[in-house]
């Protein structure tokens, strides 16, 4: 039991009383709106991770394009001289791609600890 509902408790039944379970109306709100808070975090968390995971899959996509075309152009194949844009432009999406990805995840793990701490420690 969190300790400030236990000395409550030991306000409301008296130190040496067997534990029982206090009225909702001793603390009015406060389960339900915390359980709320940690909700909206669920979800925020929930929608970030979708988010990272459709940015790496679109990377990894990229990635393996790059290697092919880099492949065919290391082999000797002829290219075309709008290749070179168009892979630098590839490069530029992956990069961009990745940034998302890593900022994603670190806003992720802040939200993740922020949760963890409402629903353990509060």
């Amino acid at each position: 039991m969190p300790g400030m509902a236990r000395f409550a408790q030991c306000l409301w039944t008296g130190a040496g009383a067997p534990p029982r379970r206090l009225p909702e109306a001793a603390f009015p709100g406060s389960m339900s709106a915390m359980s709320e808070s940690v909700q909206k975090l669920t979800k925020r968390i929930e929608e970030l991770q979708g988010a990272a995971r459709r940015a790496r899959i679109e990377a990894m996509q990229l990635a393996a394009r790059l290697l092919t075309t880099s492949n065919s152009q290391l082999s000797g194949a002829p290219t075309n001289g709008h290749r070179e844009g168009e892979l630098a432009a590839l490069r530029a999406r992956y990069e961009g791609l990745a940034k998302i990805a890593d900022e994603a995840q670190a806003e992720i793990d802040r939200l993740q600890a922020d949760e963890h701490e409402r629903k353990y420690y509060r």
